[in-house]
């Protein structure tokens, strides 16, 4: 019976400290699958960097360079490489504890986003109950201006389908966009004017 009460204690101890924890901790703790080019040793040295006021810059284990553009007590924007950035939200919920928020944008063609989420101490959550679905069809509107077959043509081009995310830590926002691989800038200036954005907003239980 006191095992079972001091293990319980203990638990709830752990809990405690890592909804207390910052993105500094949060990102050296990170575990080294997310990122396997980007060990430990160099998060710290990143974190030391940055706090020294230098760029917070590494050679990685690919020998390319990741930079630690900005990190805040609950949030960090990390360029990975030239093709790829990270941005890392340390969200409050309802409940009372943390959660992260990870951002992955992969930039080619065009941009495109995996967007995931973990508790405090890096346990992958179901992102199906924290965000809402959003469907490529919702990042477009025809005008009022413009007619049905045009429109019909302008979607036609937006071939693959991306979706881009983009959080915005002072609304605590996701921001949805449609990328626009393969197209030149002719075009890509066309289809704007049938592209929406879609904000959702973290209200303590999930992105809506």
């Amino acid at each position: 019976m006191i095992r079972t009460v001091l293990a319980l204690i203990a638990c709830l101890s752990m809990t405690h400290v890592y909804a207390q924890r910052n993105m500094r901790q949060i990102w050296i703790d990170m575990p080294d699958s997310l990122v396997e080019y980007l060990n430990a040793n160099k998060r710290t040295e990143m974190v030391d960097f940055y706090d020294m006021g230098v760029r917070a810059e590494t050679t990685n284990l690919l020998t390319t360079k990741t930079v630690l553009d900005s990190i805040a007590d609950d949030y960090a924007h990390v360029s990975l490489n030239e093709c790829a950035k990270m941005q890392l939200a340390l969200l409050k919920t309802s409940a009372g504890d943390s959660l992260i928020c990870m951002v992955r944008t992969f930039m080619g063609e065009a941009a495109e986003s995996v967007v995931s989420f973990y508790d405090a101490g890096w346990k992958p959550q179901d992102a199906t109950k924290l965000m809402a679905s959003v469907q490529p069809s919702q990042l477009m509107a025809k005008p009022d201006t413009m007619d049905v077959e045009r429109y019909k043509q302008l979607v036609a081009f937006i071939d693959p389908v991306m979706m881009a995310a983009d959080y915005d830590p002072e609304n605590k926002e996701l921001v949805l966009s449609l990328a626009t691989p393969l197209l030149t800038n002719e075009e890509i200036c066309q289809v704007k004017a049938i592209l929406l954005q879609r904000k959702l907003k973290w209200n303590g239980k999930i992105f809506n």
